[in-house]
């Protein structure tokens, strides 16, 4: 295995631990799409939050919809600021990459596009983030809350959503079913 950089986790997937009981990351992926020295934002990519951005187009201001997507939560912080992450050679503007074909906007130019059917083929519509204050993250892996592996395309946009915990754990060979954290010595 990779050594992994906790100062620099960009790129990688958090995975809630089975103990991890907060109701805003319990069970959950985060993609981590930014990590500095300042702190991290990640965003859920597990958690189905609506079946149909139908009900969001007004206020959206979209027009034209041919296409229904789903709307993902994406964490507890700023749950109106919407985000996409997707894979495509077009560049939104502002796009910021988070990895070779991986991308996160925030443009609106990308919803229309994709109600439009123009958009691109892999792609989440996430709202909210997780945010994480300077050397917070890395106190939270210190105390074993998170599993570390590398973000991986598939599960993220191939692997029904309810399934995308237990693939993330798989993908590092760890049966997340399993898992028994210790507490010390008895």
């Amino acid at each position: 295995m990779k050594h992994i950089d906790a100062s620099n986790l960009t790129g990688m997937f958090l995975i809630a631990v089975p103990s991890l009981k907060d109701p805003n990351f319990e069970q959950t992926v985060v993609l981590i799409c930014d990590h500095t020295k300042d702190g991290a934002f990640g965003l859920v990519v597990n958690r189905l939050l609506l079946n149909s951005f139908i009900p969001l187009l007004d206020g959206l201001d979209i027009k034209e919809c041919v296409t229904d997507i789903p709307v993902f939560y994406g964490g507890p912080v700023k749950p109106e600021q919407g985000y996409i992450i997707y894979t495509s050679s077009k560049l939104y503007n502002p796009s910021i990459k988070i990895n070779k074909n991986l991308i996160l906007t925030t443009a609106k130019e990308i919803l229309i596009d994709i109600a439009a059917a123009r958009g691109p083929k892999k792609f989440l519509f996430i709202l909210g983030f997780a945010g994480w204050a300077p050397g917070q993250l890395e106190y939270e892996l210190t105390t074993d809350s998170w599993l570390v592996a590398p973000a991986i395309n598939q599960i993220i946009f191939d692997i029904p959503a309810d399934d995308r915990w237990k693939a993330a754990a798989d993908s590092i060979g760890i049966d997340i079913t399993r898992l028994v954290q210790g507490q010390g010595m008895v």
